[in-house]
C-alpha cells in the first residue's frame, strides 16, 4: 500500500529541544483504495485518524505548503515478526515507533531524523 510519511518540525514531546531541526516529529497517511487518504498521527499521545482528500487530492502537495518534509513509500505486508529489543518495535509508544509499525519496519530508529535517514537509503 502506497504512504507518505511526514516529517516536521514541531513537537509537545518532553526532548523536543535535543531533537534535529525540522525533525521533530513524524505521522503517516497510507493511500486507500478508494483513493482517500488515511492519516495516522499520534503527537497527541493518542493515535488521531484523519481521512483526507479524494481522487484528485495531491496530500505530498497539501503537506509541503505546510514545510514538512516527506518520503513516499509502502507498506511491507505479511511481514514475519521478529522480537529484538534492539531493533523492533519496542518503542511504539512514540510518533516514530507508530510509524515503524505502520510500514512493518524492523531496525532501530528512535528519533524522526533516524526514521528519515532510514527511508532515504
Amino acid at each position: 500500500m502506497k504512504a507518505i510519511v511526514s516529517f516536521r518540525g514541531y513537537s509537545n514531546h518532553p526532548f523536543k529541544k535535543i531533537l534535529k531541526k525540522g525533525f521533530k516529529h513524524v505521522a503517516i497517511a497510507v493511500l486507500t483504495d478508494d483513493g482517500y487518504w488515511i492519516e495516522i498521527d499520534s503527537g497527541i499521545g493518542i493515535p488521531y485518524v484523519t481521512v483526507m482528500g479524494g481522487a484528485d487530492f495531491d496530500l505530498n502537495k497539501w503537506y509541503e505548503d505546510r514545510g514538512y518534509i516527506t518520503i513516499e513509500t509502502t507498506q511491507v505486508k505479511n511481514k514475519k515478526f521478529i522480537f529484538n529489543p534492539f531493533r523492533g518495535n519496542i518503542f511504539i509508544a512514540n510518533c516514530v515507533g507508530t510509524v515503524k509499525s505502520i510500514l512493518g519496519m524492523d531496525c532501530f530508529c528512535i528519533t524522526p531524523y533516524q526514521l528519515y535517514k532510514r527511508l532515504i537509503k
